[in-house]
């Protein structure tokens, strides 16, 4: 058992060496933090509005990059006035929540929030076996086999993500907890990226 688990975990880090370059995308969010940040804390004064208007700038560039999938995905499964709905919900409606409330904790709390409910919902698909987000997100032959394993492996990779961004929150500066969230689509790319192809590799078809 435990040569076994060793076993995976090199199997896991040496998945991050064969990691292929990212998109462009991925980073920019990051990127525009990065830059936006030092001229917004020279043109505003209040640290409060400098933090949303820097965390605004870093959302709405990933929900206008991420909309396009987003829309084809829902499309997919709902009926077209039910896709409007939802993606003006899941998206502009819950920034112009968090900008109407402007507190910068509720912004942070709100990732995770949304880890938490990624984990909830895989955790169902666990319980119930069906294993469809699984099958949803990564319908490739190859991965067929793996679905037990990838989905509690999605549970604990969102909790972990959960565990992450609390710590940031209570022991990380502001300023450290948005580049944080700018960088956070290329983490979660090359940790996921490693996470499937560790058990493809192990348990695939």
């Amino acid at each position: 058992m435990l040569d076994t688990t060793l076993d995976s975990l090199a199997q896991f880090f040496r998945s991050f060496r064969r990691t292929t370059p990212f998109p462009v995308e991925i980073l920019l969010p990051g990127l525009l933090i990065l830059f936006a940040w030092p001229l917004l804390r020279i043109w505003l004064d209040d640290a409060r509005t400098t933090f949303m208007v820097a965390f605004v700038l870093g959302m709405g560039l990933r929900l206008v990059m991420k909309s396009q999938l987003l829309i084809t995905r829902t499309r997919a499964q709902v009926s077209a006035p039910a896709t409007v709905a939802l993606i003006l919900l899941a998206g502009p409606g819950v920034l112009a929540l968090l900008i109407y409330h402007a507190e910068p904790l509720l912004c942070q709390r709100f990732l995770s929030l949304y880890f938490v409910f990624a984990a909830g919902l895989y955790t169902l698909d666990v319980i119930d076996g069906s294993y469809a987000i699984n099958r949803f997100r990564w319908p490739q032959p190859e991965m067929r086999g793996t679905d037990a394993v990838m989905t509690r492996v999605m549970v604990i990779y969102n909790l972990g993500m959960v565990l992450a961004n609390e710590t940031l929150i209570h022991h990380a500066s502001e300023t450290t907890w948005l580049l944080y969230f700018g960088l956070l689509p290329l983490l979660s790319n090359m940790i996921r990226t490693a996470l499937v192809r560790t058990v493809q590799d192990s348990y695939g078809a």
